[in-house]
């Protein structure tokens, strides 16, 4: 059975959190999701309501902090998993997203997954961190945490790496029962094989089925090299839904400025595909190369129109929620276990909110079936 899961608010008011894991649990998702984030991927210089509608009354870059998000959620519930989507190691010492997360398992009752990678540009550099060698120190990242979380008593803790030292450190907060599961985003191939090391799930955004399967054979090779049980790798996948029941109205919702703009952080190979170059550059890859409060109005607005809808088609999982059905079970063929999606319809027309989410439940109540 396909499991499904959503992104939980990112906005005030915080009691919305609460309110929406309960319904959403009470709906029969199995999980909830919370980007770690302090900017989003629409430059604000389009965020207006002449552009982007009513959604213009909130900012794309409003996130409540992660690891609260994830404990109000799990207030509200009983049997939600709750995770992080995604976490990384650059803003947060591994130390201490390990005392975060061993925390949260605790809190959660166990329910809560580590949801991690290397994290984002537009969240590092304009706040003052370097963005480097970023996969090197994830992996550095995961060898702390997991040698904190496998610590013993009176355990002296040391770790000579390139980015991170512990000396005579210790980690002695006890699991509840068992440490969370640690599931890596990332879809390029040393990503691929961090996941195939050190994780328990994989979790890539918005990969197409010939993707997913090469990067699935990639993971097991490399499990099976470090003497792990592929199998039990929870298969993920985290992807941007456009839905309706009408198939045309989604293409009228893909040809909107708004779903264009956050299709900017759609990688070059998507373009190359059509023989295309991407609008802001050849080897431009959205995660290490998009700021979009870098990018000002007249860019946005001239580099959107060269965005063609086969691009934008490959960006989302999209279409009527039988034309959804059917694509997912072809990745269920390939392994899938567990879906998070971010509808984004009413980004593209304000007015579908409750319609695109009824279509969603249409979907979902497909595969608990």
């Amino acid at each position: 059975m396909l499991k499904i899961g959503t992104v939980g608010p990112t906005f005030p008011p915080f009691e919305g959190i609460a309110k929406t894991a309960k319904n959403i649990e009470e709906k029969g998702y199995a999980s909830i999701w919370f980007p770690d984030h302090l900017m989003g991927w629409w430059p604000q210089s389009i965020w207006t309501p002449e552009i982007v509608g009513g959604f213009a009354t909130y900012s794309p870059h409003t996130f409540f902090e992660t690891t609260l998000s994830i404990a109000a959620a799990a207030s509200a519930s009983r049997s939600l998993i709750i995770g992080s989507g995604v976490t990384e190691p650059i803003r947060h010492h591994p130390a201490m997203i390990a005392q975060s997360y061993a925390t949260l398992e605790h809190i959660t009752k166990g329910r809560c997954i580590l949801g991690i990678g290397a994290g984002e540009r537009e969240n590092v550099e304009p706040y003052g961190l370097r963005y480097e060698k970023i996969v090197s120190r994830l992996e550095e990242s995961l060898q702390i945490i997991r040698l904190c979380w496998n610590s013993e008593r009176d355990e002296l803790l040391n770790f000579d790496g390139e980015f991170w030292k512990l000396k005579d450190a210790v980690f002695e907060l006890p699991p509840l029962k068992e440490r969370p599961p640690i599931w890596i985003g990332g879809v390029k191939e040393r990503m691929c094989r961090l996941v195939g090391r050190y994780g328990d799930g994989w979790l890539p955004f918005s990969v197409d089925l010939k993707t997913y399967e090469n990067r699935l054979q990639l993971i097991e090779e490399e499990a099976k090299k470090a003497g792990r049980d592929f199998d039990k790798i929870t298969k993920g996948l985290f992807t941007s839904v456009i839905i309706d029941r009408d198939h045309d109205e989604c293409l009228k919702v893909m040809d909107t400025p708004s779903i264009k703009a956050k299709s900017l952080s759609t990688p070059a190979y998507v373009f190359e595909k059509y023989g295309l170059e991407h609008p802001l550059g050849k080897d431009f890859y959205g995660p290490t190369d998009f700021v979009p409060s870098r990018i000002s109005k007249n860019v946005v607005l001239d580099t959107i129109n060269k965005i063609p809808l086969d691009v934008i088609q490959e960006t989302y999982l999209w279409g009527t929620p039988d034309e959804i059905i059917e694509k997912l079970e072809k990745f269920a063929d390939l392994g899938l276990e567990h879906l998070v999606v971010w509808n984004e319809t009413y980004f593209g027309d304000f007015g579908k909110v409750k319609s695109s989410y009824k279509c969603l439940e249409e979907v979902l109540d497909y595969f608990k079936e």
